[in-house]
């Protein structure tokens, strides 16, 4: 979702991906929707390649309603991705079932443990967790299946799931949204989880970022069964809809992009806006505040993803990620500084130029930086001659967005013009010495070597090993 699509490009970056695999990307639109005609065509093309994939696993974004993509298995391929009674069905001899090349295996919905804990500390510390949990699934389903929000959706990916799988277990701590210990914390979840799904089976990683994580749980199961989703009356309202409701229509979810070539952020007041991120969905579920009793604007952003330019970071762009009420910000993970940068300290590492230096072309090679890279960057619409690729550019996704306020405050948070023009010998005291790091600790990412030596990754340690030979 969104006018960028950040997470191709982090994906593409992986040596399992570049090395043998292959990965279709499909974005800004509504995979049940605009996009599900290209979906259908897509799955039967890779069904029929000539590479012959044992197994093709799509994901969506987070705000995807999982019925009706699962759903498309059953809509002709030749199709525009549009409903269809069964009775057209059986009338129609040229009706090319998606079925028909690939098989729907299992439907996965990934459970983000470290928010849905506080979600529900907050709902119980406010007195409405009885009311919010019921005596019993019917009360719960009563008062969750008629509210037309956000809640409903997370609740239709929870109740249509296969497989729920609990994320980010090892962000939990004792006392987490006031609800005990740790063991006592997934167990809560796994027993709300199990009376909203009953047939669902919960998986709770034994690793943090399913390191070590058994595949096998949610590949090739064969426990989706489309016999019992046809019969459903869920699954026969959605089939037989003329068109699909996008999400961003149906529950005021929306998502904009900000970029940034003329100035970075100031740490102090983006850390101040980053505060509020994600208490937008407690408030909608439990009818809470924030900021003593004023809503902030910001909180309704449930999900932000992109490159930061940070003044206290000027050799390096940094990810940022946040889901909820989860932040990670770190420097990028390709390991590429900013190329301005780089050029300022290193100005002369192309081999084939005129007074290279051996030094700078050692730097050059770690990013494999050459001539012609550097001329393509400069000709790019994103360079500026002052300060070269750097540059802010992330989106945000959220509930009821108030685009030109968000962008205001935003803009806030740059630099000032004094701050801003302040003469390059002072920059490193205005811009990072002098700045409260909310982020780093106080960490210097200034300089190339801030990162490079420091990492410990091999890239890292060869590039101190080349230095120093």
């Amino acid at each position: 979702m969104g006018a960028i699509n950040i997470d191709s490009e982090e994906i593409k970056k992986h040596k399992l991906i570049q090395e043998k695999q292959e990965m279709v990307e499909m974005h800004n639109g509504c995979i049940c929707c605009t996009l599900r005609g290209d979906l259908l065509k897509t799955v039967k093309q890779l069904a029929e390649d000539k590479n012959e994939y044992d197994y093709l696993v799509i994901e969506s974004t987070g705000i995807a309603e999982p019925l009706p993509v699962a759903q498309t298995f059953c809509m002709d391929v030749n199709g525009d991705g549009f409903g269809h009674t069964q009775e057209e069905v059986s009338q129609n001899p040229d009706f090319d079932p998606l079925s028909k090349y690939a098989r729907m295996d299992t439907l996965v919905t990934v459970l983000d443990a470290y928010n849905f804990v506080f979600i529900l500390g907050n709902i119980e510390s406010q007195g409405d967790r009885e009311k919010y949990l019921g005596n019993d699934i019917e009360d719960a389903e009563d008062m969750l299946g008629n509210a037309e929000s956000i809640v409903q959706l997370l609740m239709d990916q929870i109740e249509f799931a296969n497989v729920i799988l609990l994320n980010k277990i090892d962000l939990l701590t004792d006392g987490d949204g006031g609800r005990g210990s740790v063991a006592t914390q997934i167990e809560s979840i796994r027993s709300l989880l199990k009376r909203l799904n009953p047939n669902a089976t919960v998986i709770v990683p034994e690793g943090p970022k399913f390191s070590g994580f058994n595949v096998e749980s949610i590949l090739n199961t064969g426990i989706f069964n489309m016999e019992d989703a046809e019969d459903s009356a869920g699954w026969k309202a959605e089939l037989e809809k003329p068109e699909h409701t996008p999400e961003t229509e149906e529950y005021g979810i929306s998502s904009f992009v900000f970029r940034n070539n003329k100035r970075p952020f100031h740490p102090e007041r983006l850390g101040r806006i980053f505060e509020n991120f994600g208490t937008g969905l407690v408030t909608e579920m439990s009818k809470s505040s924030t900021r003593e009793g004023k809503e902030d604007i910001f909180a309704g952003v449930v999900r932000c993803k992109g490159e930061l330019w940070l003044s206290n970071a000027d050799a390096w762009p940094i990810e940022v990620h946040s889901v909820g009420r989860q932040l990670e910000m770190t420097p990028a993970g390709n390991g590429k500084p900013w190329v301005g940068k780089l050029l300022e300290m290193h100005p002369n590492g192309d081999p084939s130029s005129e007074g290279f230096n051996e030094e700078d072309g050692d730097v050059w090679s770690a990013i494999d930086l050459t001539n012609e890279t550097v001329a393509e960057m400069k000709a790019s619409a994103s360079w500026t001659d002052r300060f070269g690729d750097r540059s802010s550019e992330f989106v945000l996704i959220g509930i009821k967005l108030q685009k030109d306020k968000l962008m205001k405050e935003l803009e806030q948070a740059l630099l000032t013009d004094e701050e801003l023009n302040v003469p390059i010998k002072d920059r490193k005291k205005v811009w990072a010495n002098d700045v409260e790091d909310p982020f780093f600790e106080g960490q210097l990412l200034w300089d190339l070597d801030d990162v490079w030596v420091k990492s410990g990754d091999e890239e890292g340690e060869e590039r101190e090993n080349s230095t120093e030979d």
